[in-house]
């Protein structure tokens, strides 16, 4: 019996018998009676979830021997198939053994008696019917081995096959105007040989704009018209391609089989050394089209040096040393008695390309120079107006105020309607790049601390430590563009003299301003003013509004981010994280009075700083210990927090 149930008896049996006017069973015996209850369902639950999972169990467990017993006669059939294959085959490939074993002693027999009896089967005639049985076995057999081994040949050609020819390297023959130019290893060459091509056709100075934007359009359009025509002139002429092996080169017995194969079929096989760069094509394109029905009569090509800058095309010259001597003369005018190690390069990219060239396209030296010494862009200035400002002048030019301000030194401290400011350079064409390290010997700046002596009033100072600067090397990386400097970064750090921090000593005590009328009020109205702009309390005003509160809490909508003002006139004593506090300040007023203001969100004031009453020293926050954005704020009398109310509310 369950021990609820013996005590249940045993309580009723204790029980006097019941009158009928007699109460029901008391909170013990309603105790029981649940725990009964619960008990009985627990159990009808449990026994219910066993039956049912026994149930399921059982079902599960059918299920996977019916599976298990259907893939046992699956395998089972697939192994009885698989014997009677290999069986038949055994018997395929035995059975022509087999026939002849069998025919033998036959043959043996019928040749004796031919050879004895002379019947009427020469031993001949026996021999070649026996030739004949072993030759149709055999054959049977070669046959039943080549229908097996057949496939997997085939399989393992074609594998070697696909390995090999994807390992071919592939090649174009070029035939272009009627002429067959060569061998390239894709078609991105030979459109980057045409391109080539079609720059050195162009006969007219194109391609430097002059400083004045007018010039320029009309430059530019005349060279779109022009480029538009030789473009027509050019699209006549197509190239035609066809498909190429490039030799492997290996000498391995692969590789010269198909060669040999290649040939048969008419698939041509060049060496690397026969495939064109974009370079060696482009003279050849040249070559060719001197003939073509745009240049009926042809016109003289000789070898001579391209220009290209940033990869366009600029012109070529004969003498392609003396154009190197020119552009080396260029960077050398940027080098300077004190940085003879500078490292002084074009900001384009500058190449010079040896070629062939149509004669009609070869300029001078001089006039080549004369396109690279042009302004790329002109110099531009703004007059001011009336309103203008630095930023909105910058703004209206598309610069930055910073580039505003580096072009005028001193636009921010002198502008006036009428002045013209610089807004861009001219720019060479050919801008010059120079990169110098220097070495400068500068100051480091010392530290101020202060250190309060309470024992002075405000406004006294002494110099406890006198400060003194540090000295250090830096190593400069100093970039420059076109005599500008335009980057300057620091490559090494090398102190010569630690700074040496000043200590001063400032006075902290500042006696109250309003004294107290009489004990009950220790300070009259206005000593201490609201610290705040908002003027709702959390709560009812006064302190302590739970255990451990030791001041006044201020706070109203919206009030995150509103001023936090000095309550009085005093010197900073403590300003950043507090602790549960978080960010606050501390104010001592002198007299043993100080005032504390928590849960800031910002902080505007410093140790040492003297504040009056009603300065800004911070902003109302939820750092710390809080829930919401609020400020606490404490009065302390040597050091112990006091009801603030009276210095309040006066």
């Amino acid at each position: 019996m369950a021990w609820w149930k013996r005590d249940r008896n045993q309580a009723v049996s204790e029980q006097p018998e019941e009158g009928p006017e007699q109460r029901p069973a008391g909170l013990r015996e309603r105790y029981f009676l649940a725990a009964n209850a619960v008990y009985r369902y627990c159990y009808f639950v449990g026994i219910q979830l066993l039956r049912s999972t026994r149930g399921y169990r059982r079902h599960l467990v059918r299920l996977l021997e019916r599976m298990g017993a259907e893939l046992g006669r699956w395998f089972s059939r697939k192994k009885r198939a698989a014997r009677q294959a290999l069986g038949e085959l055994r018997h395929s490939f035995l059975s022509p053994i087999q026939e002849v074993r069998d025919h033998w002693r036959l043959f043996s027999q019928q040749l004796q008696n031919a050879q004895r009896f002379g019947t009427g089967d020469t031993p001949a005639r026996v021999v070649l019917r026996m030739v004949r049985l072993v030759f149709s076995a055999a054959g049977r057999m070669i046959g039943l081995l080549l229908s097996y081994l057949a496939p997997l040949a085939a399989l393992m050609v074609l594998v070697a096959a696909v390995d090999y020819f994807s390992g071919l390297e592939l090649a174009l023959h070029v035939e272009y105007n009627g002429s067959n130019v060569g061998y390239i290893a894709s078609e991105a060459v030979f459109d980057q040989a045409e391109q080539d091509m079609r720059d050195r056709m162009m006969l007219d100075d194109v391609l430097v704009a002059d400083p004045t934007q007018e010039d320029v359009d009309q430059i530019l359009e005349q060279a779109q018209q022009e480029q538009e025509q030789e473009l027509q002139r050019q699209a006549r002429i197509a190239p035609r391609f066809e498909l190429a092996v490039v030799d492997r080169e290996d000498g391995s017995l692969s590789n010269r089989a198909f060669n040999h194969l290649a040939g048969l079929v008419g698939i041509r096989v060049v060496s690397q050394d026969q495939l064109y760069t974009a370079d060696e094509l482009t003279n050849e394109l040249i070559r060719a089209v001197a003939q073509s029905s745009a240049h009926p009569d042809g016109f003289a090509v000789e070898e001579a040096s391209g220009l290209y800058i940033d990869e366009v095309y600029i012109g070529a010259v004969s003498d392609g040393q003396a154009l190197l001597d020119a552009l080396y003369r260029m960077k050398e005018r940027y080098r300077t008695d004190e940085y003879p190690d500078a490292d002084i390069q074009f900001i384009k990219k500058v190449e010079l390309k040896a070629g062939l060239f149509p004669s009609d396209s070869i300029r001078s030296l001089g006039s080549i120079l004369e396109i690279l010494n042009k302004q790329e862009r002109g110099e531009r200035r703004y007059t001011v107006v009336e309103g203008d400002t630095p930023l909105t002048i910058a703004a209206k030019n598309g610069i930055a105020l910073a580039e505003l301000v580096q072009l005028n030194p001193d636009v921010e401290t002198s502008l006036f309607p009428g002045d013209e400011l610089l807004i861009s350079q001219s720019v060479p064409y050919m801008g010059v790049q120079v990169r110098i390290t220097v070495t400068e010997e500068e100051q480091i700046d010392y530290d101020i601390t202060q250190q309060v002596n309470p024992d002075q009033n405000v406004g006294y100072t002494r110099v406890l430590q006198e400060g003194r600067e540090g000295l250090q090397n830096v190593t400069y990386e100093v970039i420059l563009v076109d005599g500008l400097e335009t980057e300057r970064n620091i490559l090494n750090t090398e102190r010569i003299q630690d700074p040496v921090t000043e200590i001063i000593e400032v006075g902290g005590n500042r006696p109250l301003e309003v004294i107290p009328q009489n004990s009950g009020a220790p300070v009259t109205s206005g000593a201490f003013a609201w610290p705040t702009s908002g003027s709702n309390t959390a709560g009812s005003p006064g302190w302590m509004g739970y255990y451990g509160h030791t001041g006044q809490d201020i706070a109203w909508s919206g009030c995150y981010g509103a001023p936090v003002y000095a309550s009085a006139s005093g010197t900073v004593v403590a300003s950043g994280w507090g602790g549960w506090y978080g960010y606050r300040v501390i104010i001592n007023h002198g007299g043993g009075y100080q005032t504390l203001y928590a849960h800031c969100s910002q902080l505007y004031v410093s140790v040492g700083q003297t504040v009056e009453q009603g300065q800004t020293i911070g902003a109302i926050g939820r750092t710390g210990n809080t829930t919401g954005p609020h400020l606490h704020f404490e009065v302390r009398i040597n050091g112990t927090p006091v009801n603030p109310t009276p210095y309040l509310y006066g």
